[in-house]
């Protein structure tokens, strides 16, 4: 680790480092493999940027388990938004708290192995990890792995119910935010609802639709990384086109889903922008939120600098200024990919200190948009 990433010592100290270090070879002999490597989630984690990071999310080698549910961290607390028909009754709950810890407690046990370069990133992961009883089992909130108490909240009625593991926690690689696809056999708190734009084709790496209501051109991108057959120039020139043909008075980019790619492609985003006649005041908006992130943070601070962006939604996963381009080390034995940054990105001043970009117009999700299918964000545009 020291001797790839860029500055292992930015947000820590050598000693630190070794002390952590020490502790995880002191106790290897008493821990279990998952132990072992939520250890090395949080000696990773100490480094302080979201690109050095052990990923049980991504990472097919660790294998880590799910409970029958998937959780989302909305305006109003943790709720379950999804789950197997077994368990479609939790739908809707807030989780109070886990084998009796309150949720405030079990969130703060969590913190330490999420590598994240400010709060969007613990909002994003926490409820990845919540629901993995290896994760709950290490940081001390369970003893049993296989039979895990939560306590939730619904129509101010509490109630426990105990949940088993329902498989492996599925695969989120790549870029593209995929938390949101649905899984074979789930219910959805949305089934009832029409799509909202932003979750309709989240495996489409850019496309766009004109909306005459709000005579808005909505284009997404969710990684910043180009088509075979249709690279992001060409598919820029067509969407502005598009926009133009139809009378389109305001162009709307998305970049909710976007956790990054190749941030050399990102002036083929902004400068045709610039260069069209969105480009004025009131005109252009982009549309930020947790998981904007790594090239796409690029992508944002690079519109805020060049550009007469709005921004709207919630506040980026990053800052202007930030470690990038992971280096894996794998491991010998075990084959566990250990991430570190290799590179400083620096977009802005150094005397530019903010943690994120915050969105001119607020929109967080709450669960009552999710559940009727309303997106805040592009109401929020549209309405202006």
């Amino acid at each position: 680790m020291p001797a790839h990433h860029a500055n292992l010592f930015h947000d820590m100290t050598p000693a630190q480092f070794d002390s952590a270090l020490n502790s995880i070879e002191a106790r290897l002999p008493s821990l279990a493999r998952h132990q072992v490597i939520v250890e090395l989630q949080k000696l990773d984690a100490l480094v302080g940027d979201g690109h050095s990071n052990v990923g049980p999310w991504r990472d097919s080698v660790i294998a880590f388990h799910t409970l029958p549910i998937a959780l989302y961290w909305f305006e109003e607390g943790i709720i379950v938004r999804a789950a197997d028909s077994a368990h479609a009754n939790l739908i809707g709950a807030r989780v109070v708290a886990i084998n009796g810890m309150p949720i405030d407690s079990v969130i703060a046990r969590i913190r330490p192995l999420i590598s994240h370069d400010n709060e969007m990133g613990v909002r994003a992961y926490t409820p990845f990890f919540m629901v993995m009883p290896e994760i709950l089992q290490a940081t001390g909130v369970v003893s049993d792995m296989q039979q895990i108490p939560f306590t939730v909240e619904s129509a101010n009625q509490r109630r426990t119910v105990t949940l088993s593991q329902a498989g492996l926690f599925p695969m989120l690689t790549g870029d593209a935010d995929r938390s949101w696809v649905r899984r074979a056999g789930w219910l959805d708190a949305r089934d009832r609802a029409p799509a909202p734009l932003w979750l309709s084709d989240p495996t489409n790496i850019y496309w766009y639709k004109y909306l005459p209501d709000g005579r808005a051109l909505y284009c997404q991108i969710n990684t910043i990384q180009q088509k075979p057959a249709d690279s992001l120039q060409v598919f820029m020139a067509r969407a502005i086109a598009a926009a133009d043909s139809a009378g389109a008075d305001k162009f709307v980019l998305d970049l909710r889903l976007n956790g990054g790619g190749n941030g050399d492609f990102n002036k083929r985003i902004f400068l045709p922008l610039i260069k069209s006649k969105y480009d004025v005041p009131g005109h252009l908006y982009v549309l930020t939120g947790r998981r904007t992130w790594s090239a796409a943070q690029m992508l944002v601070t690079e519109m805020q600098k060049y550009t007469t962006a709005i921004f709207v939604g919630e506040p980026t996963a990053s800052h202007g200024n930030a470690f990038g381009d992971s280096y894996r080390i794998v491991m010998p034995n075990s084959g566990v990919t250990v991430r570190v940054s290799t590179l400083w990105h620096q977009y802005l001043d150094s005397r530019d200190k903010r943690l994120m970009i915050e969105p001119a117009i607020e929109a967080p999700l709450t669960f009552a948009d999710y559940v009727a299918g309303r997106d805040p964000a592009l109401t929020g545009v549209l309405g202006r």
